[in-house]
């Protein structure tokens, strides 16, 4: 009986101590330090590693890093087999200038465009070489949005012809089906449905100052690409579309000479938002020729196993890649990619390793994933949304993408806060450490649909983006033109290097923030949810399930 009583007295006092343990641990944010976050920008922006081009050899030591980090976080490998690795096998397309070429023929005279002065062809992933010669139907933005009483292809026949349509989607559209309908991934399908053999598009009026034609022209030189599925086929690459090109304004408007609407009249029709579609005289010849590649890239992903729950995952994401070696600008041809992404990855890494700093278990799987190939379409996250590791399934993405951190604000930018139960979840995070949420400034740059949370967001699940905000705490800093010099000037440049102004204190906050909300969704007693009757949960969600069922 003595030596029961003392083996209750040591369990319970093991007990005690355990639930004290517990009690005296850290909370997780509290160990995230700003200067680790510099640490990490200036490594992966530096030179040595050649801008971080998807499948090159400076991504390749990116992922190396990355992987050393999470390993020395004492998180789980879950990539393929027992490695952080998830490989993504894929075909790298780039448009050879003397094959390509761009003829229309109307009543016998021929009319001859010049390769990026005039268009651009897109790849073509199933061809090297490539002809189309097809009557042409404008249809407008290329949009059926019944919801809305759009229909741009009412009464017109497009089988056996090139759609000529405008980017983007009406101004008029509520911004998240604006988003939805500005991508291709909605319009090409549609396309496809009503019978084109082929698209040309053209920046519309919005569009065009946004992303003028010279900037399209100046970002053509990067090859494109897409992953392969287990047949070895590219997704997404629409076979039924035989080729795409993307025409500027000027040669487009000749499209529309003796049409029912000149190119002035229908682009005034676009900037009300009016669905159209009609013919366009002639016959449009198309050639391209494409060098294809076979190549492959890699996820980096790491898991902090959960408890209870432990097969329901919170994939938080960063995409690693950016745009490599290109065209020179003041002599550098580096696009180092600091804002856009060494920083949202830096972000992610230190979130990795105050979680670990801080001993706490969640009831879900956390998962890290360092992305490939966003540059080139979302092709990582697209790629692990349909994959997904660490033998669970995802029920949440937290994605952290280009923060654009200049200076300390008094609030945060929440992408899709509107349209899940992870908006409150983002609210109160943010609140917790000092900031308040406000509406995305720029809806006409359909932001939502750009970045990897959309490839989640696809196969029905919830997913927020969070970036910095536009009230600044020093009311002598403008914030917003700080934002706004960044994209005109550095965006995709090699200016957008470490040494540009980077508010690290603020960095450290989005990464608190983030991670409350990781832990929030974590730990809940149920899974985030779609609002009643959100769009983007309607179309998607239900697509996704019925996906399942089949």
């Amino acid at each position: 009986m003595i030596r029961g009583s003392r083996a209750a007295h040591w369990l319970g006092l093991s007990a005690a101590l355990l639930t004290a343990a517990a009690a005296a641990a850290p909370e997780p944010w509290t160990q995230v330090r700003a200067d680790a976050i510099r640490s990490h920008v200036e490594f992966l922006a530096s030179d040595l590693l050649e801008g971080r081009a998807t499948a090159s050899r400076g991504y390749d030591i990116a992922a190396a890093y990355v992987a050393a980090q999470f390993r020395q976080a004492s998180l789980k490998p879950a990539g393929d087999g027992d490695s952080f690795f998830q490989n993504v096998p894929l075909l790298e397309a780039t448009p050879v200038l003397p094959g390509s070429s761009a003829e229309l023929v109307v009543d016998k005279h021929t009319r001859t465009f010049e390769y990026g002065t005039h268009y651009l062809p897109s790849a073509d992933y199933l061809s090297a070489s490539s002809t189309l010669t097809a009557p042409l139907t404008f249809v407008g933005f290329g949009i059926d949005a019944p919801e809305l009483d759009h229909d741009d292809f009412a009464n017109v026949d497009l089988a056996g012809r090139i759609a000529v349509i405008f980017t983007g989607a009406p101004a008029q559209f509520p911004h998240t089906q604006r988003a939805y309908y500005s991508s291709t991934y909605t319009k090409f399908p549609q396309l496809i449905e009503h019978g084109a053999v082929g698209v040309v598009m053209i920046s519309s009026p919005q569009d065009e100052k946004l992303f003028p034609w010279e900037r399209v022209v100046a970002m053509s030189w990067a090859p494109q690409m897409r992953w392969l599925d287990e047949h070895d086929k590219p997704r997404n690459a629409y076979e039924q579309l035989k080729l795409r090109f993307r025409f500027d304004q000027e040669a487009g408007a000749q499209f529309f000479e003796g049409a029912a609407k000149d190119f002035a009249a229908a682009s005034a029709a676009a900037d009300a938002g009016e669905s159209q579609a009609f013919e366009l005289p002639g016959l449009l010849t198309l050639s391209a020729t494409t060098g294809l590649r076979r190549t492959d890239s890699m996820n980096v992903i790491a898991a902090a196993p959960g408890t209870d729950l432990r097969n329901e995952l919170v994939v938080i994401t960063a995409h690693l890649d950016h745009l490599g070696r290109g065209s020179a600008v003041n002599g550098d041809s580096i696009y180092n990619g600091a804002q856009d992404n060494a920083l949202g990855t830096a972000i992610l890494l230190e979130m990795a390793r105050a979680l670990n700093a801080s001993g706490i278990k969640t009831r879900r799987t956390l998962v890290f994933a360092a992305l490939t190939a966003e540059e080139k379409g979302l092709l990582g996250s697209d790629y692990l949304a349909q994959h997904p590791m660490a033998d669970g399934t995802p029920v949440a993405n937290i994605n952290i993408d280009m923060p654009m951190l200049f200076a300390p604000t008094l609030d945060m930018i929440a992408l899709g806060e509107k349209h899940s139960s992870l908006g409150a979840v983002a609210r109160n995070a943010a609140g917790s450490q000092g900031y308040r949420l406000s509406p995305d400034p720029m809806p006409e740059q359909v932001a939502f649909v750009r970045s990897d949370q959309f490839s989640f967001i696809r196969q029905g699940i919830p997913a927020i983006v969070l970036s910095g905000g536009y009230q600044s705490r020093d009311k002598r800093v403008d914030v917003a033109a700080l934002r706004s010099e960044f994209l005109e000037k550095r965006y995709h440049q090699p200016g957008d290097d470490a040494a540009e102004p980077i508010d690290y204190a603020t960095a450290a906050d989005l990464a608190r923030i983030n991670l409350r909300m990781a832990i929030d969704v974590a730990n809940a007693p149920g899974r985030p949810r779609w609002k009643n009757g959100d769009f983007l949960g309607r179309v998607f969600a239900q697509g996704a399930a019925e996906q399942k069922s089949e």
